[in-house]
């Protein structure tokens, strides 16, 4: 080999390195932005769940409590709606219970038809739809629907019908309820009865209330009020 070629692969080679180096410093250049991207990235995302972690619990306290404030309208007992959420196979599962503090004890009714009966079953979810539905943004509707609601209340069923025209009044908005007992129809500012002979239904209007007595009527229960829902948004 003459001196010439090897001068010639040697600028050969001098030319690779060049090129190499500079393609060492554009990747090493690229990989330090994108290490600085994925930092930023991870900081974004600790951001994120720590604001989702605090945002679910501030929810979760003003549902508890709202939902709470319903049950001891009608129950007079001491008794805390609660939501757990915990991750579970790879997602998001709430559970609800219910606590009460007797005698300085606490006891948790995990099964809470089983353990404190249907009527609070009733309540719960009367009042977890409301609040659900004030949440809404925007609101799908003014008009809520229930049938037979409260069917497992009994004798207090009368302060859960109070708690419903108290919300319904103070939310502004319309609650049909669908129902054989006669202290819900009793409570309604409008009551139809609806009978059917075998061949065609019949609706009968058997009770109104005008707007001067609508204005008069009392509101007796004071724990749901709309700036208790308001603060839930």
């Amino acid at each position: 080999m003459t001196i010439q070629e090897i001068a010639a692969e040697f600028a050969g080679i001098q030319a690779n390195y060049r090129l190499l180096d500079q393609q060492f410093k554009q990747k090493k250049q690229q990989a330090e932005i994108l290490k600085k991207q994925i930092d930023i990235q991870q900081k974004a995302r600790w951001i994120i769940t720590e604001v989702a972690q605090n945002t679910q619990q501030r929810f979760c306290v003003k549902f508890e409590n709202l939902v709470s404030m319903a049950i001891q309208s009608v129950f007079d007992r001491p008794l805390q709606f609660c939501l757990e959420i915990e991750r579970k196979r790879n997602k998001m599962e709430c559970s609800m219970m219910i606590k009460e503090v007797v005698n300085g004890q606490e006891r948790i009714y995990d099964d809470i038809e089983g353990d404190i009966g249907g009527g609070v079953i009733d309540v719960v979810s009367f009042a977890c739809r409301i609040v659900l539905w004030s949440l809404q943004n925007p609101r799908s509707r003014n008009v809520l629907i229930f049938d037979e609601p409260g069917k497992n209340l009994g004798t207090l069923l009368p302060l859960f019908g109070q708690m419903v025209v108290e919300i319904s009044r103070k939310l502004g908005f319309q609650i049909i309820i669908i129902t054989h007992d006669i202290s819900l129809m009793e409570i309604a500012d409008r009551s139809y009865q609806v009978t059917h002979d075998g061949n065609k239904s019949s609706v009968k209007l058997v009770k109104t209330r005008t707007a001067e007595e609508l204005k008069k009527a009392p509101v007796k229960i004071s724990r749901f009020t709309r700036e208790d829902i308001r603060d839930a948004v």
